[in-house]
């Protein structure tokens, strides 16, 4: 399942890498999207290469799942229709999965094992639940234990 989870963030990356090298998206596309900051820690540590999945809390909503990959500094930005856009006001349940590449520096790295339990990959488990504001969105820290 960790497997398929990891395939599943990277082809959709990629993917979105593709999308974002086309052409631009209107202010119309856009509109209705706020910047989203956080960070992951994990005991103490920054979470560097984690993927970040804040899906709709309600399955029933139109709300588009949003993504972002913790950096160096362990913080990241979501992305809903292009890089670093944020995501649409609502409720959401967050996941978290870890595996650091095994070489960075190739365009298709392998990744190492997952470094977090289970429960962080699945939302309703995750215990992880945030509000996205018309604004604006600093988030507290997920502060998350192996």
């Amino acid at each position: 399942m960790r497997l398929i989870l990891r395939w599943a963030y990277s082809l959709f990356f990629v993917a979105c890498g593709f999308t974002l090298c086309g052409c631009g998206k209107s202010a119309s596309e856009l509109e209705g999207i706020f910047p989203v900051r956080g960070s992951v820690i994990v005991n103490g540590e920054p979470a560097e290469y984690a993927n970040v999945v804040f899906v709709p809390a309600d399955p029933n909503s139109d709300l588009p799942r949003a993504y972002g990959v913790v950096d160096t500094d362990g913080e990241f930005r979501l992305s809903t229709k292009r890089a670093d856009d944020g995501a649409k006001p609502g409720e959401y349940l967050v996941t978290v999965s870890w595996a650091k590449p095994k070489n960075p520096n190739v365009s298709e790295p392998d990744y190492g094992p997952e470094l977090l339990p289970a429960k962080y990959q699945d939302p309703v488990q995750s215990g992880l639940k945030v509000v996205i504001e018309a604004t604006e969105n600093e988030l507290e820290p997920f502060d998350l234990k192996k």
